[in-house]
């Protein structure tokens, strides 16, 4: 019957039709549950919250239950494409789909997520196109309608959690449930287990057999935060009934970039990340360089690879594996030379008279500044006096020099230090005197 009622709220029904909605948007509003996820918890709320929000800028009247322009559309216009309502919800539907993307392949709900929100993927979900999605699902909607809309997604995030869906008037509260976004935690993340319609006894957590103090307990509530990795068992004994639960609990790692899978770094050049470690006893293995640092007060891992190919980077406390992650060390790439303030490469003779010295500058748009450093190199002068030095350092000397003659300024054999290694680059940097 749900799915029924979800069809004609979205089909185009004509107008007459709208003034049956408020009974449909009712109906799809009874069924309730308790999340098991926090992701599908936040999503389900925001809507809540969005629709309370929308009631306001239409109108309603609390003890009527009616909105004065049901059948108008420029308010869900305003409301949903002209201020950034619609785009939070769209950044929040986003974070969904990451969370059903990054469920094992064995898990229902992450093929019923495609199956749900089909239409959504395909008109701007898939290529996180927000305006092509605010235009499919609000512009142009009659505001009775959108409200609807808005039930409707709520409707298909009960349907992805994990427990029954019922309605209201039929709904018994489970006795445990645990509260976390994800099929696994990893060290440092946090699950919020709370038991309801009992009261807590005793409480025992476990990993791998033996007793752990990764939680708290406030009241009927447990905070569970693992600091190792491993299999953990929490179990809880109330007045009316033992639950238990498994948790499978990963090493941490670094934190995921949107564009690449993994951490590319370079040889050579020195790399800093923060890191949650709370052992003051952590040590550090790092597989390209042997002399990476921990700072287990601040948590700030600092490591300088000197190798190609893949770095494994592990952290172990006194109780076991608490980090596990890897980076790809790619070769430091040779750098881009130019001069500062000259794109060009010309100078007018006036102004270069004026100047004490010009910068040779050595970069690469995928290396931070301060890796690639000119040592030296050959300096020739291009004139009716032409002469060749050979000069220490990044800087062109032109403090006392005669450029009335001077047609060019030719700089060659560059000696660069860069990363751990040096290299010398003899293309010619060439600048013109005009």
């Amino acid at each position: 019957m749900y799915l029924i009622f979800l069809v004609l709220s979205v089909i185009q029904i004509p107008i007459s039709w709208l003034k049956v909605t408020p009974y449909i948007h009712d109906y799809i509003e009874r069924p309730t549950i308790t999340f098991q996820d926090t992701v599908l918890a936040n999503f389900s709320k925001q809507l809540e919250t969005t629709d309370e929000a929308f009631k306001i800028a239409l109108g309603y009247n609390p003890q009527t239950g009616k909105i004065s322009e049901s059948n108008s559309y420029s308010i869900t216009d305003e409301f949903f494409l002209k201020s950034d309502n619609g785009k939070a919800l769209f950044v929040s539907l986003i974070k969904l789909q990451n969370w059903a993307n990054q469920l094992p392949d064995g898990d229902s709900r992450k093929e019923r997520f495609k199956h749900l929100f089909a239409d959504d993927i395909e008109n701007g979900l898939a290529k996180a196109n927000s305006q092509d999605w605010l235009t499919y699902r609000w512009k142009h909607v009659p505001a009775v309608l959108a409200r609807n809309l808005i039930e409707e997604l709520n409707l298909r995030t009960k349907l992805l959690n994990k427990g029954d869906i019922v309605e209201t008037e039929q709904a018994e509260e489970p006795l445990l449930s645990l509260m976390t976004g994800y099929s696994y935690l990893r060290v440092g993340d946090q699950a919020n287990l709370s038991a309801k319609g009992d009261s807590l006894i005793e409480v025992k957590v476990t990993r791998e057999g033996r007793p752990t103090s990764d939680y708290t307990v406030n009241g009927n509530k447990i905070l569970f935060k693992p600091n190792v990795a491993g299999l953990y068992t929490i179990s809880v004994k109330g007045k009316i009934k033992a639950e238990s639960l498994e948790i499978k609990v990963l090493p941490a790692g670094f934190p995921k970039k949107e564009a690449l899978p993994f951490r590319i770094c370079y040889t050579g050049v020195s790399y800093a990340q923060k890191v949650e470690i709370t052992d003051l006893g952590a040590r550090l293995y790092c597989a390209a360089d042997p002399e990476a640092n921990l700072d287990a007060k601040t948590g700030l891992l600092s490591f300088r690879p000197n190798k190609e190919g893949w770095c494994a980077i592990k952290i172990n406390s006194g109780e076991g594996l608490v980090f596990d992650d890897s980076v790809f060390v790619k070769p430091l790439p040779d750098p881009i030379f130019g001069i500062k303030e000259l794109p060009a490469l010309k100078i007018s003779r006036k102004r270069l008279q004026k100047m004490a010295a010009l910068d040779i500058i050595a970069m690469h748009p995928s290396i931070k500044n301060g890796v690639y450093k000119i040592e030296s190199y050959q300096l020739k002068w291009v004139g009716s006096n032409p002469s060749i030095e050979k000069i220490d350092g990044n800087q062109i000397p032109l403090k006392g020099k005669n450029l009335e003659q001077t047609q060019y300024i030719i700089i060659y054999d560059i000696d660069v230090q860069m990363g751990i290694e040096k290299k010398k680059f003899e293309q010619p940097i060439i600048i013109q005197i005009i």
